[in-house]
C-alpha cells in the first residue's frame, strides 16, 4: 500500500489517501454507462483515473460535486497500465475535508522560487531601453501581476504547473539575451518585450491557475489575438494622455511588438494569426519551441526508468539514459 500519491510509479500499486483533481469529464461507455474520466494530481505526478459506474449508482449528485476540477478528494484504488502508460481505477471517493489537506502541498510549482523569478521578470523589463515599449510592456504587467506569477502556461503538456507562466517567460528571456550576446543585429528591446507579453493574455484565457480550463474568451478570441489587444490598449491610453498620436517611428516600434506576439507559434496551422516576418519574431518563436519542448521532456521523464523508451506526450516515446 502506497502512503503518498506522489509514490504510485508503476502498476498494480494500492493507494489509500488524498489527491488534486486537475481534470474531469464525464463520459459513456459504449454500453451507454456513465464514468468519468479524471487526471489525478500531486506536485508533478499526474496519473489518469477511471471511476467506473458501479461506484457512481445512487451518488450520481455527490459524484458530480466532489469529482470537479479543483478538488481535493480522498481515494482508494490501483494501478494498471493502459496503452503503456500508467492510470488508476478508483473504488472510492469522498470529497477532503478542509482540516485534512492543504491544497498547496499537491500544486507543482517551478523548480526556482517564485519570488526570485518575479524580481528577475521586473529586472529584464527595466532593461528594454526604448521608452514606449518599456511603458506598454510595464503597464500590462503590473495590471496582471497577481495572476501572471500563478498561472500556468498552459493547461497540459509543457510548463502546466502553478507558476509555469512566469517560470516559462523567464526562461524564455534567459535564452533570448544570450542569443543577442552572439548576434548584434537583433533587437533586444523586441525580444525581451516581445517574449514578456507573448502568452500574458493567458491569464484571460484560463478559468484558474490550479486547475484551468478554457474560458470563454479564451475559446472564442485566444491568447495570442487577445496579448495583441492588450497591447493596443495601452497604445490608446497612452495617446489619450499625450493628446496626440505616435510617431511614424513609435507606430512601427509597436506594429512590430505585435508582430513578435501574433506570430509565436510559428504557422498559421499551428495557430499564429501571421507568421514571422521579422529576425526577432522568428527569434521567438524558436525559443518559444526550445524552452517548452524541453519542459516536456523534462516532466515527462521525470520519473521515467532508466535506460528504457517512455511514451512522453504528445513527442511519442524517448528514450531516457542512464546517469553516471
Amino acid at each position: 500500500m502506497v502512503e503518498s500519491f506522489d509514490e504510485l510509479t508503476k502498476p498494480n500499486m494500492s493507494f489509500k489517501g488524498f489527491t488534486f483533481v486537475r481534470q474531469a469529464s464525464l463520459a459513456q461507455t459504449k454500453k451507454g454507462d456513465p464514468f468519468y474520466h479524471l487526471t489525478l494530481a500531486k506536485k508533478s505526478t499526474h496519473i489518469p483515473a477511471k471511476v467506473w459506474s458501479d461506484q457512481l449508482n445512487g451518488r450520481e449528485d455527490e459524484a458530480q460535486q466532489t469529482l470537479k476540477e479543483g478538488n481535493l478528494i480522498y481515494i482508494e484504488g490501483d494501478t494498471s497500465t493502459y496503452n503503456d502508460s500508467l492510470q488508476m481505477t478508483v473504488r472510492f471517493f469522498r470529497t477532503a475535508k478542509e482540516d485534512e489537506v492543504n491544497l498547496e502541498d499537491f500544486l507543482e510549482t517551478p523548480p526556482e522560487p517564485i519570488q526570485e523569478l518575479t524580481v528577475e521578470f521586473e529586472r529584464y523589463l527595466e532593461e528594454i531601453k526604448d521608452p514606449l515599449i518599456q511603458t506598454i510592456s510595464t503597464a500590462i504587467y503590473k495590471k496582471y501581476k497577481s495572476h501572471f506569477v500563478k498561472y500556468p502556461a498552459a493547461v497540459s503538456n509543457h510548463h502546466s504547473f502553478t507558476g509555469g507562466l512566469l517560470y516559462h517567460s523567464v526562461c524564455m528571456i534567459r535564452l533570448g539575451k544570450d542569443i543577442c550576446k552572439h548576434y548584434p543585429s537583433v533587437n533586444q528591446d523586441f525580444i525581451i518585450a516581445g517574449i514578456a507579453l507573448h502568452d500574458a493574455a493567458k491569464v484571460m484565457e484560463y478559468t484558474n491557475f490550479s486547475a484551468p480550463s478554457y474560458s470563454l474568451p479564451g475559446e472564442f478570441i485566444g491568447h495570442i489575438s487577445m496579448s495583441s489587444m492588450l497591447v493596443d490598449r495601452e497604445v490608446q491610453i497612452i495617446t489619450k494622455e499625450r493628446g496626440q498620436p505616435l510617431s511614424s517611428y513609435e507606430h512601427e516600434a509597436v506594429y512590430q511588438l505585435q508582430h513578435c506576439i501574433l506570430s509565436h507559434h510559428g504557422k498559421q496551422e499551428w495557430g499564429s494569426p501571421v507568421e514571422p516576418k521579422t529576425l526577432e519574431a522568428h527569434l521567438i518563436h524558436l525559443i518559444d519551441m526550445i524552452d517548452s519542448r524541453v519542459n516536456m521532456i523534462d516532466r515527462g521523464l521525470d520519473q521515467a526508468p532508466e535506460g528504457e523508451f517512455t511514451k512522453v506526450f504528445p513527442l511519442g516515446k524517448l528514450f531516457k539514459p542512464h546517469s553516471k
